[in-house]
């Protein structure tokens, strides 16, 4: 039984770890999300598919476009950044376009505008994530099995080797969605803009993470500055 004077003290504790008033907000995270790794070209596609079928569904365009008024034109502009990325989105964004039945125009003259904008990101090095490993899914195969073979006969011994290898196979399928190596430092802001003279009809916005070895197919070469040089005549 817990007298009174105990809760009293729990009580009091638990009140001076918290407090009414801060000078600033506290800084909390945000709640625990996935986002993908590029880290082949066709990922580059696939972002393309993606993008490309969002705006068909937003925008009305392609099969789902009515007959009468007659569907739209639409011209994907070459994004202003030129890097191996832009240049492959842009391509395959237009495939994607017309394999939903999109009207693609070769000229801006009378047809929605798609701008493509590319923004590289780069953050600090050594981000922790909320990664945790399945301990339950590799217990009874690996960790269990382990004990055994480190103490049984040979042929128990074999068994359990296996049973690891079976542990093993288990963690890899569980983790298989998990991109190697730690939270990469560069990041892609990859929006598509459709507009017409006048106003914005819709917009996709997606981001993700990038490979830093591969960060230059995103960023492209460094911008070069001219510095004026003054010295004695």
């Amino acid at each position: 039984m817990v007298s009174d004077s105990a809760t009293a003290l729990e009580r009091f504790g638990a009140a001076c770890m918290t407090a009414p008033y801060s000078e600033t907000p506290l800084a909390t995270n945000f709640p625990t999300s996935q986002q993908p790794k590029l880290q082949a070209a066709a990922h580059w596609v696939a972002v393309a598919d993606g993008t490309a079928e969002a705006l068909v569904a937003s925008l009305g365009l392609g099969a789902s476009c009515a007959a009468a008024p007659p569907c739209p034109l639409v011209f994907v502009r070459p994004p202003a950044q030129q890097t191996d990325f832009a240049r492959g989105f842009h391509s395959a964004l237009i495939t994607a376009l017309l394999r939903h039945k999109v009207a693609v125009s070769h000229t801006p003259a009378g047809a929605i505008s798609l701008d493509i904008d590319i923004q590289t990101v780069r953050f600090s090095p050594n981000r922790p994530d909320a990664r945790f490993l399945p301990f339950s899914a590799l217990y009874a195969g690996g960790w269990a099995a382990y004990g055994l073979a480190k103490h049984a006969a040979p042929a128990a011994a074999g068994l359990a080797g296996a049973a690891v290898a079976g542990g093993i196979d288990i963690y890899r399928w569980n983790t298989s969605d998990w991109a190697s190596g730690p939270t990469p430092q560069t990041e892609l802001i990859v929006t598509v803009s459709a507009s017409d003279a006048t106003r914005y009809l819709g917009r996709v916005s997606n981001v993700y993470y990038v490979a830093d070895r591969d960060a230059s197919l995103y960023a492209g070469p460094p911008q070069l500055y001219d510095i004026a040089v003054g010295g004695d005549r």
